[in-house]
């Protein structure tokens, strides 16, 4: 089977953003998960992209800043492009439900709208980010974890760091 290039890119980084670690791996840098089990450290990932996919599906039709709605749209083909990766490597499974923080923060963007919505959506966004490094850096470092999982971890982090920057500079201009 041949994958275009391009796409393949967007898979692989769609692997990065989908990953959030749970309420208690926030604050924990990537060393404190790398005990974690690749299947935990999967599960994680999961988790937190669905988190990151339901609040861009938001941002799609709810933000008002341009810039918001254009990049929404690509964070939730990123977050498609994570499950069809992990589909391909073997190692796809259901998400978890979302936290009980993350359900708050998803029900406070549902009821937002005008520039509130904006800088929750924003500061959602930045959070999860933030935790699918975590993750990812994890992964990347897990010796345990499935050569698979560690090449789109490796690909993921950087792809990561850039929407964080991207991100970081939106929230600067609101």
């Amino acid at each position: 089977m041949l994958i275009d290039r391009r796409c393949l890119g967007v898979v692989l980084a769609g692997a990065a953003l989908a990953g959030c670690a749970t309420e208690a791996q926030t604050t924990a840098g990537p060393q404190a998960m790398s005990g974690s089990s690749p299947s935990a450290l999967r599960l994680a990932a999961l988790s937190g992209g669905a988190f990151l996919m339901q609040t861009a599906q938001l941002g799609a039709s709810k933000a008002q800043r341009p810039e918001l709605r254009r990049f929404a749209p690509f964070e939730v083909s990123e977050q498609q492009g994570l499950v069809q990766a992990m589909g391909l490597v073997g190692s796809a499974t259901t998400p978890p439900a979302l936290t009980s923080e993350k359900a708050a923060m998803l029900q406070q963007l549902q009821t937002a709208s005008g520039s509130e919505f904006d800088r929750l959506f924003v500061t959602a966004q930045i959070q999860g980010h933030r935790e699918a490094l975590t993750v990812y850096t994890a992964i990347q470092q897990s010796g345990a974890a499935p050569a698979p999982d560690r090449a789109i971890a490796l690909l993921a982090a950087d792809r990561i760091r850039e929407h964080l920057t991207l991100l970081e500079t939106l929230s600067s201009r609101a």
